[in-house]
């Protein structure tokens, strides 16, 4: 069953408890996953490794969500943290931003997200795949996302108006789910719904927008190691990210990316607008971020968490 986005799952009590293990690893927050995870590890006795993916956020959804997750930090989430025996942080800067995690540094091990590479050499051209996409202006802005106020979803399309009267031929991107509606009667508000395209999930096809986007976009309020920009620097694509310290793990100022005021759109719609007008920056913040990835590669995420396990077994 689902409460607001969250996909509940009481078989997760159960079925792992069938299975012979040497260590139990659960994803927070993926409820009650973290939960279960952590009382399998304790019935067996063996160690319990969390990944932790970021604080849940009290301030937004309906009443049911709010008052749950609120019950849930407030008496659960700490003795949680205490009975994990690693705690694996996708982003050291995420850390001390938290407001759970500082207080267990001693026994977190920093670990980033990682990227399948080989997934974005998309043999077609770039033509060619607007042509599939069915989209024909010179510019495209892509987001990927939920749409999420969380994400930023709003501060992009109020930013849109700014853009397209200094660049008209300009269509921007919403891939993902959430609130489509809302947002599409948003941008017909702002008077900018021709040069918008709401996806939903787009599955394989995602890595052809990805091959035509000129600017990815992710203005969120918050994050920890976002997937989305791992895949925009893996298609070669400058990235325009909110002011988030937890960010800095994936986005160099002027070097693969542009740092912006979170929740400015004026200053979101600037940043947009110089990476347009200026081809050679973008070439370049481009370039870097695919060599910067590399970094991020799945073979090097998996030795890392090798060694966390094998720490654990002869801890």
């Amino acid at each position: 069953f689902r409460i607001d986005a969250g996909n509940m799952s009481f078989g997760l009590f159960t079925k792992p408890m069938s299975y012979d293990t040497d260590i139990v690893h659960a994803h927070f927050s993926t409820p009650p996953g973290e939960i279960a995870g952590a009382r399998c590890a304790k019935k067996k006795n063996v160690p319990f490794v969390l990944t932790y993916h970021g604080d849940g956020q009290e301030s937004f959804g309906g009443l049911i969500r709010r008052t749950a997750l609120s019950v849930y930090n407030k008496y659960l989430l700490d003795k949680l943290l205490s009975h994990a025996d690693v705690i694996i942080s996708p982003s050291e800067y995420y850390i001390d931003e938290s407001r759970f995690l500082r207080k267990y540094r001693d026994k977190i091990a920093v670990i980033p997200n990682g990227i399948n590479l080989e997934e974005f050499n998309v043999r077609y051209s770039n033509k060619e795949c607007k042509r599939e996409l069915g989209l024909n202006g010179q510019n495209v802005i892509l987001f990927v996302g939920g749409l999420h106020p969380l994400k930023g979803t709003h501060i992009l399309l109020n930013a849109i108006p700014k853009i397209i009267k200094e660049h008209k031929d300009t269509t921007f991107v919403f891939i993902g789910g959430g609130n489509i509606d809302e947002y599409k009667r948003l941008s017909e508000e702002l008077g900018v719904g021709e040069h918008v395209k709401f996806t939903g999930y787009v599955g394989k096809q995602k890595f052809f927008y990805y091959k035509v986007a000129n600017i990815f976009v992710l203005p969120s309020y918050t994050e920890v190691c976002p997937m989305v920009l791992l895949e925009a620097s893996a298609a070669g694509i400058p990235m325009i990210v909110s002011d988030l310290n937890t960010l800095k793990c994936i986005i160099e100022e002027g070097y693969n990316g542009l740092f912006t005021k979170r929740g400015d759109e004026k200053d979101l719609a600037d940043a947009i607008v110089y990476l347009l007008e200026n081809e050679d920056v973008r070439a370049n913040m481009g370039k870097n971020a695919r060599k910067k990835v590399e970094e991020y590669s799945w073979s090097r995420i998996a030795n890392m968490t090798e060694k966390v396990y094998e720490e654990c077994i002869v801890y």
